[in-house]
Parts: C-alpha cells; sequence; structure tokens
C-alpha cells in the first residue's frame, strides 16, 4: 500500500515491507499454523492488497486445495476508543466497560461496533443505523454529551462527531455512564458511543485490506473466529472453526540485495537490457516500494525524464486459467483463433473474449460478459456450460472454479468448435462471452510481477498504461516500461524503439529466517 503525500514541494512515501509466502501442505489447526509459521518463517501471512493476494494464489499449484489459513482473526477483546487523545483517558479509563451480560459476541459475525441502550452496552453491526452521541471537548461549548437525533450507521455517526463536535463518545467510569443512561433515558432511544474493533492479524499488523467472500464473515454456530483463503473463490476469505485442521500460508520478510545502477546513455529497451545482462544482471526489477525508493535516489538529482525498467508487455504471454499439467497434451496449450488480436488497444486488455463466430479478442478483464465453465469432474455428461451471468474476469472465473471446474479452455479446433456451437444459438441475448486465456505484464528477469506504479493521470497526462492510445503515431505501440522521474519515479509505457537512459540492476531478493 503507497500513501503519497504533498506538502509545499516535499514528497512523502510509505511503503510495504516486501514478503515471500510459502504454502505449508499440512493440515493443523489454526493456533497450531500460527506457531509453525513464527517458528520456521515470521507468521501467519498477512494480506495488504489485491496484487498480494494474487501473488498468495501463485504459491499453491494443486487444485485440490480448497482452503487454507491465513493470519487474520477475530479478537473478542480488542475493543477500542475512537477517540485516541491519550490526555483525555486516566490510568484503567480505557479498558472501562459496561457490557449487556454475558458480553459481546459476534453473531453473525458483523458486530463490531458498539450501542447503548437499556442501561447497557451491546455490540451489533456497523452498518445498521441508529441514533447516537457526540462528545463536544471544545471550549466554551454548552454541553459535552450531545445527542443527534439523525439515523447513521456508525461510520456516518464518527464521521458527524468528528466535524461538528469532538468524537463520537467515549465512557470512562460509571459516573460517564450513568449520565449517558440519564440522557439516552430522556429521549428513550438506543445510541452508537465511541467503541469499536476491527479484526487483528497475527503479526500485529494495521492492514486494513479486506478481501471476504459475498455472504462472509457470518460465524456459523458462534464459532468461527479464525480466516481462511478460499482458492476456489479467486483468494476470497471466509471465517472457519480456528480448531479445523488445514493448510496454511506463512511468510517470511524479504530483504534487497539488488543494487541500481544508472546508466545515463541513450538506447532503445531491447539494447538497455542487453547491456544490462552483459554488465550487470538485468534491466531492473523492481518488487516493492523500499526498492523503488532506492531506484530513484541513485539517479541523484542529475536527470529528471524518463528512464527504462526491466518492465515489458508480451502480447504473445497468454496462458489459460485451468493449469492442470494432464489436461493438456503437447501444444495444446498453445491453441489460438484470434481476429487481428491481440492488439491490446488502451494498454489494459489481459483478457480474452470470443464472438458468435468463434474470433477471440483481448479485452479489459473489469468488462461485463457472459461466460463458458468447463466442468472436469467425473461422470459429468455436459463439460461445457454457457452462464448467462454478466460478470468482469476475475469473477466469472472464481463462479467456474465454485461451481464446475474452470473457464473454459480450447486445446484444439475440435474442442473450440464444440465449445461455440454450446453459445452460437444465445449470442443475440448475450453477446460476446469469457474464456479462460489471460495474461499479464513481465519482468525481463523473468520475475513474478505483483507490485506496480502506474501514473495515474493528471489534467496533462493520461492514466497508465495506455499503450499510446493518446500519443500521436505511437497508437498500439508502447510495449515497454519506463520510471518517470518528473512524476516521481510513478510508471509509463513507452515505445520500445525510443532512446532513453536506463536502470540496471545486480543482485536479488534475500529471504530472512527466523
Amino acid at each position: 500500500m503507497i500513501q503519497l503525500i504533498l506538502f509545499s514541494g516535499f514528497i512523502t512515501l510509505t511503503f510495504c515491507i516486501p514478503h515471500q509466502y510459502i504454502f505449508v501442505n499440512e493440515s493443523k489447526t489454526w493456533t497450531e499454523a500460527q506457531r509453525y509459521c513464527r517458528d520456521k518463517y515470521t507468521d501467519l501471512v498477512t494480506t495488504e492488497n489485491e496484487q498480494q493476494t494474487i501473488q498468495l494464489i501463485d504459491t499453491v499449484n494443486d487444485n485440490s486445495i480448497n482452503l487454507a489459513w491465513i493470519g487474520l482473526y477475530d479478537d473478542l477483546n480488542s475493543w477500542k476508543w475512537t477517540l485516541e487523545d491519550s490526555n483525555f483517558f486516566k490510568v484503567g479509563e480505557k479498558e472501562f466497560r459496561n457490557w449487556y451480560n454475558p458480553g459481546p459476541g459476534n453473531y453473525g459475525g458483523q458486530s463490531l461496533c458498539m450501542y447503548f441502550g437499556g442501561g447497557t452496552w451491546q455490540a451489533t453491526s456497523c452498518s445498521s443505523v441508529m441514533f447516537f452521541i457526540c462528545f463536544d471537548g471544545r471550549e466554551n461549548a454548552s454541553a459535552n454529551y450531545v445527542m443527534i437525533n439523525e439515523y447513521k450507521n456508525w461510520t456516518e455517526a464518527q464521521s458527524y462527531c468528528r466535524e461538528h463536535h469532538t468524537d463520537l463518545i467515549s465512557i470512562r467510569n460509571e459516573i460517564e455512564n450513568q449520565k449517558i443512561n440519564s440522557l439516552l433515558h430522556i429521549y428513550g432511544y438506543y445510541g452508537w458511543i465511541g467503541l469499536y474493533r476491527t479484526r487483528s492479524w497475527s503479526d500485529q499488523s494495521n492492514s486494513s485490506f479486506s478481501n471476504w467472500k459475498t455472504g462472509q464473515p457470518d460465524n456459523t454456530g458462534d464459532r468461527e473466529y479464525c480466516t481462511a483463503v478460499s482458492f476456489s473463490d479467486s483468494g476470497q476469505w471466509t471465517d472457519e472453526n480456528c480448531n479445523n485442521a488445514l493448510p496454511f500460508i506463512c511468510y517470511s520478510t524479504l530483504t534487497s540485495s539488488r543494487q541500481y545502477h544508472f546508466v545515463s546513455e541513450y538506447k532503445t529497451w531491447a539494447e538497455a537490457q542487453r547491456y544490462c545482462s552483459e554488465n550487470h544482471t538485468d534491466l531492473a526489477t523492481i518488487d516493492n516500494m523500499d526498492e523503488m525508493n532506492r531506484l530513484i535516489n541513485t539517479v541523484n538529482g542529475i536527470y529528471n525524464d524518463s528512464a527504462w525498467i526491466g518492465l515489458y508487455d508480451d502480447v504473445n504471454s497468454w496462458r489459460w486459467s485451468l493449469e492442470d499439467n494432464d489436461f493438456y497434451q503437447e501444444g495444446e496449450r498453445d491453441f489460438r483463433n484470434w481476429y487481428h488480436e491481440p492488439n491490446n488497444a488502451g494498454g489494459k486488455e489481459f483478457c480474452v473474449s470470443m464472438d458468435k463466430d468463434g474470433n477471440w479478442f483481448d479485452v479489459q478483464c473489469e468488462n461485463m460478459l457472459t461466460f463458458i465453465c468447463y466442468d472436469g469432474r467425473q461422470n459429468i455428461s455436459q463439460r461445457y456450460i454457457l452462464v448467462p451471468q454478466y460478470k468482469t474476469w476475475t469473477e466469472a472465473q472464481s463462479y467456474c472454479r465454485e461451481m464446475y471446474t474452470d473457464l473454459a479452455s480450447a486445446r484444439n479446433e475440435t474442442e473450440h468448435q464444440y465449445i461455440l456451437s454450446i453459445y452460437t444459438n444465445y449470442y443475440y441475448y448475450y453477446g460476446n462471452v469469457w474464456i479462460g486465456l489471460h495474461r499479464n505484464f513481465l519482468w525481463s528477469d523473468q520475475s513474478i510481477f505483483s507490485f506496480t506504479y502506474w501514473l495515474q493521470g493528471t489534467q496533462s497526462d493520461s492514466p497508465q498504461p495506455d499503450n499510446g492510445i493518446y500519443t500521436q503515431a505511437q497508437t498500439g505501440s508502447q510495449h515497454c516500461t519506463a520510471v518517470s522521474l518528473q512524476s516521481f519515479g510513478q510508471w509509463t509505457d513507452e515505445h520500445c524503439f525510443d532512446s532513453l537512459p536506463f536502470f540496471c540492476y545486480s543482485g536479488k531478493l534475500i529471504h530472512i529466517v527466523n
């Protein structure tokens, strides 16, 4: 996760420490898995963004694996006040509680915010709406406790109190608890207070990233307090009983021994790559914001324009979603039926759709299309299934993996024609369909692509990558990546035959064992 803050020309960058993920195919309870990861590596895995989710999924090469533990758990004792001013609380006052017996559970898996009602405190979903009580600690405030007779969810109530007063109410002792009870008794309402909690990560990370499967968490039977990643749902999360025995994913901290070298000679991307491989290791590969900062620092202010790094767009790097080696005979992974494609128009076309004539097109994965699944289970009469639901490619992949085996692969012309026959009669109702072919950018040293730092776009620059769509005479021809030093090192795609300075690297990432 990258945070970019500008103050009077100064730039502050915060970044995540790089991790290596290790899948352990041994079934253990969550606590046993945590102990194993801490003994052998760093901890159970923490996930901070979608790119890390993709990297995590790539660690598992076994289609039979459904669930695996990650480091997130539901700590019922992690309550804290939204008002964090340490001067407001005396010793022990942050810990004052007045639970409704027997104390706050997490029924339904969503009870993370606290309300006051009937003289006691109770937990419920933060998305519920109710009246609330603000605390006003400003000088000359007419009242410290302010009842707001507006229906809002907990987050909206917090925002309102912070904008108009100080914060949602904190209750530090029994005297204050009685005052709030009296205030609510006058109005006869329940009301939000400032106590809340979040789920905790095993390594005490403050990651706020969430990737729950629809309907999760649900805390079935009030026994599901630990989190697993579901590989049949593209890495989405479910809550599970912590005593269940599952495989799990550890992480270890990585430190980088990569040294970056700025070369001020102007070369094409291929010439720069050849120079780096002959004189160092390769064109620069960048796995995290720490490395990005160190790369920028090698320039030392002597250059302030664009320079090549090792990322490139290979429009021939397609692969099937179903990766089972036993499914393909020699050459069958390479069957294609393009129609004047792929062209990566606009720089973001990484998934494949098929039209009524069987022609394939590369398109943006965020498009909403119907799709065709493959069912490889035994004793199934229908192998290919048209699903008339509009989903993104990733959502379609998740659906097929949950309900069948995967998105459809076409291994040869016979199979391609059979898939087409399933779909042709429905084209005029549903339009093009997703199939399982997809790809990503590549690093010249063949490192796994996970970290990105694309230019987000400004009034004068288009969002990147765009494959030259806004550049005269370069539409469809920008397949190599440069860092823009005048834009804090953010990345742009450029014509590979342009001549630019470049960054090489030497060294590698080092795995730290505790």
